[in-house]
């Protein structure tokens, strides 16, 4: 996987390391891009301290720091989802957060409608703020520290290119593509079968061969030692 589809694409499956790379190299260059633009573009001097200089000022910031931070969120996004899927689980699961945003701002909404000050109404959050905090921790531990799913699944194959394994390493126990071949394993099983049963026949008509100059060497050696242990006798009787 490129540096493009990594940072900007939604497809295929990262591991932990590739999670936490993108999002301190994307958090970072974020950061020095808006830092950079607003010493550049932003006004520090002659602003007139009216609502309508104060409309001009946020105008400016949204303009210039707005295009980095749209850049920040879809990294994100897009780390996050492909980080889901390693884990085995849809891309929607980034949506997740949006949740416990939406009820914050709609009881803030309703309560400033009702009447209540603004103390009150960030006060009457409290628990869709709780609700945030668990939901960021869960997405933290879940997408950060978790491994990923062995083996490939419908989203595409582990991290690292390997189809079985999760960090792309060979099998144990699996030829390698990039093995030399053993002499004498490279033939088919029946080319196999056919070796061994000619190996087989040789060792048959072989055996006979081996021990039947055995048995003759035994037999003419046996047949003169008689006479000769008989003459001795006869020799020594004589005497």
């Amino acid at each position: 996987m490129n540096l493009v589809s990594l940072l900007f694409g939604f497809k295929g499956r990262i591991n932990r390391a590739q999670f936490w790379y993108g999002n301190l190299g994307a958090g970072f260059a974020g950061i020095l891009l808006m830092f950079v633009l607003g010493v550049m573009f932003i006004p520090t001097e002659d602003i007139a301290k009216t609502p309508a200089g104060f409309l001009h000022l946020v105008s400016v910031m949204g303009l210039v720091i707005g295009p980095p931070l749209f850049l920040m969120c879809w990294v994100g996004l897009a780390l996050q989802t492909k980080r889901f899927h390693d884990r085995g689980r849809s891309g929607l699961w980034t949506m997740l957060p949006m949740l416990p945003a939406m009820m914050i701002t709609t009881t803030i909404v309703t309560s400033l409608a009702g009447g209540q000050t603004p103390e009150q109404a960030v006060a009457s959050v409290g628990v869709w703020m709780l609700v945030t905090q668990a939901v960021n921790i869960f997405m933290l531990v879940d997408l950060g520290c978790m491994p990923g799913k062995e083996g490939a699944n419908k989203y595409g194959p582990p991290p690292g290119g390997g189809s079985g394994s999760p960090s792309g390493s060979p099998i144990p126990g699996t030829p390698s593509k990039t093995a030399k071949p053993i002499p004498g394993m490279g033939m088919t099983s029946a080319e196999s079968a056919i070796e061994r049963a000619i190996a087989a026949r040789e060792k048959q008509t072989q055996a006979p061969t081996q021990q039947t100059p055995v048995r003759t060497m035994s037999a003419s050696q046996a047949a003169p030692m008689r006479p000769a242990i008989a003459g001795s006798f006869g020799r020594k009787a004589s005497n």
